[in-house]
C-alpha cells in the first residue's frame, strides 16, 4: 500500500489518470498550487484507490497519516475502516477524535442502540434520516431537507427536533447534540471502504 500527495499538474505519476477522472467529476478547476493526497496500491498492474481528497495547498494535509491511523484499528472490522474512510482529514483533530471514539465505545457496553454500528455516534446521513422518518412518519425527501438543515446549523431545524421525541424520552434535538460527531453527519464512503476491507481481508 503507497500513500503520497501529488500535485494536480503531475501528469506522469501512475495515479495521474485516475486524479484527472476524479477532479472531472467533482467538477474542480485546479491550479498549480493544489495538490491530491491519495492511498492506493497495484494489484496486477490494476491501480486500487482507498482513499483520495483534494487539498486546496499543502497545509490542509492531515500530520498524522493514513496509514499511520489505519494501523490503529481493527482492520478486520469494516465500521472502523468505514469510519477512517469517511472521516480522515476532516476530523482526526478533533478533540474526540476517531480512536477515542472507537477505544471508549469498546470499553464500555452503555451507548445508544440507534448508532450501535457506529460506536455510539451519529456519523452518516442516514442514520439521522431515518431516525426522523421512523420517529415523524415522514418521507425520505422531507428526511433528507430536515437532515441538510441540521447541518446548515439551521435554527427552525433544532427548534422542531425538540419536539420530536424517542422512545428513550430524549428528544431527536437531545441526541443530535449529545451524539453527532464533528458537528454534521456525512456521506459514509462506502465504495472506497469497501475496496479497502476487500484488500486487507483476501484470504
Amino acid at each position: 500500500m503507497f500513500e503520497t500527495v501529488i500535485s494536480v499538474k503531475d501528469k506522469h505519476h501512475i495515479c495521474a489518470p485516475t486524479i484527472s477522472e476524479y477532479l472531472k467529476n467533482l467538477k474542480i478547476e485546479a491550479n498549480d498550487d493544489h495538490f491530491i493526497h491519495i492511498v492506493y496500491a497495484i494489484n496486477e498492474k490494476t491501480l486500487i484507490v482507498f482513499y483520495i481528497r483534494f487539498l486546496n495547498n499543502i497545509k490542509g494535509l492531515p500530520e498524522e497519516s493514513f496509514t499511520n491511523c489505519l494501523s490503529k484499528l481493527n482492520t478486520s472490522n469494516f465500521d472502523e475502516l468505514l469510519f477512517l474512510s469517511t472521516y480522515y482529514g476532516l476530523a482526526l483533530d478533533n478533540e474526540d477524535n476517531l480512536f477515542t471514539v472507537i477505544k471508549s465505545y469498546h470499553q464500555s457496553n452503555i451507548t445508544l442502540a440507534y448508532f450501535k454500528n457506529t460506536f455510539g455516534k451519529l456519523l452518516y446521513h442516514y442514520q439521522l434520516e431515518q431516525l426522523y422518518c421512523s420517529l415523524t412518519s415522514s418521507t425520505i425527501q422531507e428526511a433528507i431537507d430536515f437532515r441538510k438543515s441540521i447541518n446548515l446549523k439551521r435554527p427552525i431545524a433544532f427548534e422542531k427536533a425538540k419536539n420530536i421525541i424517542l422512545p428513550t424520552q430524549e428528544s431527536l434535538h437531545d441526541v443530535i447534540k449529545k451524539y453527532q460527531y464533528f458537528g454534521c453527519t456525512l456521506y459514509p464512503r462506502l465504495k472506497e471502504s469497501i475496496t479497502l476491507y476487500e484488500y486487507l481481508n483476501e484470504t
